[in-house]
């Protein structure tokens, strides 16, 4: 008569002596293998597929910015330099970009990057407030004589007018007459 057995290792299955070696081999979830992937984990058979789908380090997942393999254990360092990944902009300006065109981003369009006036006063302003800069704060902007409608430099408009040749001026031997510095002579 066969001979009716559990298996050996507790799994709960009843089967005759001579199905164990087949069991063992094939069949029983609780026979210990080593991942085929070669991470070297041992596991419960009934664990390999879990692992292998969702755990082990050695599996193979695609980035989902750039759609490049990686094992699973490279994908998290990939990710942090990854060209292809959405980033903002790391000065803050609120665009989001891929990372690989963050030098451009910041080269031609961030308006907060800082560049030295235009106008040569030394200033570092942002992009963003470089054109006020240049047009009403600046020292070194050029404004309209109000006299005789040359440009001349904001720092040097004292100057201009002092000897502005248009500037209506007093005659100088006290007459009373006004007339422009040019044609006092």
């Amino acid at each position: 008569p066969k001979m009716e057995v559990s298996c050996g290792l507790s799994c709960g299955v009843v089967m005759y002596r001579e199905d164990m070696t087949q069991h063992l081999s094939k069949d029983c979830g609780l026979v210990e293998e080593t991942c085929t992937l070669g991470c070297e984990v041992r596991l419960p058979r009934q664990e390999l597929s879990s692992h292998l789908r969702d755990k082990c380090e050695l599996r193979v997942l695609t980035c989902e910015h750039c759609k490049e393999e990686f094992t699973s254990r490279d994908l998290c360092g990939h990710e942090e330099k990854c060209p292809k990944m959405e980033v903002s902009c790391e000065l803050k300006c609120g665009k989001i970009m891929c990372r690989e065109n963050m030098a451009q981003h910041l080269e031609q369009d961030c308006g907060l990057v800082e560049e030295s006036c235009k106008l040569g006063c030394g200033a570092k302003i942002t992009r963003n407030e470089l054109k006020i800069h240049v047009t009403e704060t600046c020292e070194k902007r050029f404004i309209p004589c109000e006299h005789c409608e040359r440009s001349v430099k904001f720092c040097d408009i004292t100057n201009h007018t002092d000897m502005c040749p248009k500037m209506e001026v007093s005659c100088e031997l006290k007459c009373g007459k006004i007339m422009c510095r040019e044609n006092m002579a």
